[in-house]
């Protein structure tokens, strides 16, 4: 049976990770916001004036002569973004008064950051970019970064080149670069848009996009040329930090190693990984991220020496100890990698709820990357130091449920979940307060596991029995209405209550839409229902679309769609939208099986 991870483990991952952070009594660390100026426009007009004519025009900027200064202020005002690029490098020059004049007039300038060929989600992520603060700024830059068909490309040079903020240009070069096939050349079409924006543009972060066109055509130049590119950010991070960032610099030197290793070149490939390690300052979140990248390499040496050099920082750091463990497990040293685990496990002892968030946010983390057993040891602890009934356990409870139905194991899903539900109902909750889901809701799940259980041994008897369970605990459950509707060998009546019963939930879910059309959960419950039964595909797959505008950077969703198109007989773009599904949910084992068997009918479908 397939259901869609987003209706279920992934409505709860995020109040899950949350409540763990209550418990721990984090906070959120505040982002310095820049200035809300007013930005620049999304394409540069014709140049009527020489560059010569406006270095000469800024120059004039700092003339001893009031009158000189303030015509030529007029004048660039005048020319506006033919003189942007110029004007964006006047802002730290050395004569205060140029640099100051050229900050002012940039501030004049209002940009359009979209064109009417844009797509809506492109639309809708650059809409008033320039009101929001610089974390939102770059969180939107990735949601671009990863539109799928390139769409964000053209949008992304034009932050680069227009963004007022040199480091949030570089940022979003970094983003376009990071969202690529790893160290590939860009593709003819591609190379077209980046040139069409950047062409002229004086920046760092727009020679770092252009350099990576040059890719195809001159790889050996191309790549001397990055390396030039690298020092030179390097150096820039050194003599002005509020200009770069280590993960920039760093964001290239992992492009190059890509690139290295595609050349076939792995002298150079492991100098730049050691140029890698040695920017490590010892940061958890950079050095845990820069540790999972390493793993992915294989890069087996640096990550050794990784741990060797901040020691003392794994040993107090679970998720740092689980990496290290899967990087033995990963070279075959068994006994190694458990030992090391069992470390991470031993940390943060104790029942109370601080000890608790850290072990339930060390599970969904190692559930993420796939590393079940780890995970399942992680839920198990919460669960047996938890107090029932409590929020931190009916977290892991419900975390771990979802976890063992993705991987097939039914059963085991289905009694973790009765816990909850008996500690619920001896409680006589109505509700369950942290997961905003009703008992009955919790309980038709856990009889949808049962279901699944059966299913799998062929027993349509015991089958419907557990679906008739789910059904009376909550006739709306979409999962549920989507097993019924494939149970075969049931009389007519049978079908048609259910089909019934689907049309009524549909209707709902269009309510809710019309109560809430920002909503994407809604929007791919919708499809997910129809295009699992049935009903309007054509709707289902404009609800299925729009779920993935409002956000873009969602596994479950893609899921969604491949499943929609596979209704609608489209089955490459059902391959296409599943691959890129599980290409953001690799160890999602409920993907995995659908991906194959869109495949399979593929397959099919190509033969004589």
């Amino acid at each position: 049976m397939m259901i869609n991870m987003t209706t279920t483990r992934k409505r709860m991952i995020g109040w899950l990770l949350a409540a763990a952070a209550l418990a721990a009594g984090g906070a959120s660390a505040a982002t310095d916001e820049p200035k809300k100026e007013t930005p620049p426009p999304a394409t540069a007009p014709k140049a009527t004036v020489s560059a010569e004519q406006i270095d000469k025009l800024i120059g004039q900027l700092g003339d001893k002569d009031y009158y000189v200064r303030q015509r030529a202020q007029d004048e660039l005002a005048r020319l506006g973004f033919e003189a942007f690029d110029a004007l964006s490098t006047a802002t730290t020059h050395e004569d205060l008064e140029i640099s100051a004049r050229a900050k002012y007039l940039l501030r004049l300038m209002r940009v359009e950051w979209t064109v009417k060929s844009d797509p809506p989600e492109v639309q809708k992520l650059l809409r008033d970019y320039e009101l929001h603060n610089a974390e939102e700024r770059q969180a939107r830059m990735h949601a671009l970064a990863e539109l799928p068909d390139g769409r964000g490309i053209a949008p992304l040079c034009r932050l680069v080149r227009f963004e007022k903020s040199l480091l949030l240009s570089k940022l979003a070069a970094v983003e376009l670069l990071r969202s690529q096939v790893a160290g590939d050349p860009p593709k003819p079409a591609v190379i077209d848009a980046v040139r069409k924006v950047l062409s002229g543009c004086m920046r760092p972060s727009a020679a770092w996009l252009i350099a990576w066109t040059r890719l195809a055509a001159n790889p050996e130049t191309a790549i001397g040329d990055w390396s030039r590119l690298i020092d030179a950010e390097q150096d820039a991070l050194r003599r002005a930090p509020n200009d770069s960032r280590p993960e920039i610099v760093a964001g290239l030197i992992r492009f190059q190693i890509a690139r290295l290793k595609k050349l076939g070149k792995p002298d150079e490939t492991m100098i730049a990984v050691r140029r890698l390690v040695d920017m490590e300052r010892g940061d958890p979140d950079s050095l845990g991220e820069l540790l999972q990248w390493l793993i992915e390499q294989k890069a087996w040496k640096a990550v050794d020496e990784l741990a060797q050099r901040f020691a003392p920082r794994f040993a107090t750091e679970p998720g740092l100890l689980y990496a290290l463990a899967q990087s033995y497990a990963e070279q075959g040293q068994k006994d190694r990698a458990e030992e090391t685990a069992g470390r991470a496990l031993r940390l943060y002892p104790g029942k109370q709820q601080e000890p608790l968030s850290h072990h339930l946010i060390a599970a969904e983390n190692l559930r993420r990357r796939g590393l079940f057993a780890w995970a399942r040891r992680e839920f198990e602890h919460v669960v047996a130091q938890g107090t029932a009934g409590d929020m931190l356990t009916i977290a892991a409870l419900l975390g771990f449920s979802e976890m063992l139905h993705d991987q097939g194991e039914e059963l085991d899903a289905a009694a973790t979940l009765e816990k909850m539900v008996k500690s619920l109902d001896a409680r006589k909750a109505q509700e369950a307060d942290i997961t905003g889901r009703t008992v009955n809701e919790l309980r038709a799940r856990m009889n949808f596991f049962h279901a699944c259980h059966w299913e799998k041994k062929d027993d349509r008897v015991k089958r419907r029995e557990y679906l008739d369970k789910a059904l009376e605990a909550d006739a709306t459950d979409v999962d549920v209405l989507i097993a019924c509707y494939r149970l075969a060998g049931q009389p007519a009546e049978y079908h048609a209550k259910i089909v019934e019963l689907i049309k009524k939930t549909a209707a709902g879910l269009r309510e809710q839409i019309a109560e809430n059309p920002e909503s994407p959960i809604t929007y791919n419950q919708i499809a997910w229902l129809i295009g699992n039964t049935e009903g309007d595909f054509d709707e289902a797959l404009k609800f299925s679309r729009k779920s993935l505008e409002l956000s873009p950077d969602n596994g479950g969703y893609y899921d969604t769609l491949a499943r929609v198109c596979y209704a609608k007989g489209e089955l490459e773009n059902a391959v296409k939208y599943q691959t890129k599904a599980i290409e953001m949910e690799p160890h999602s084992g409920l993907m995995q099986r659908q991906l194959e068997q869109f495949r399979k009918k593929l397959e099919e479908k190509k033969k004589p």
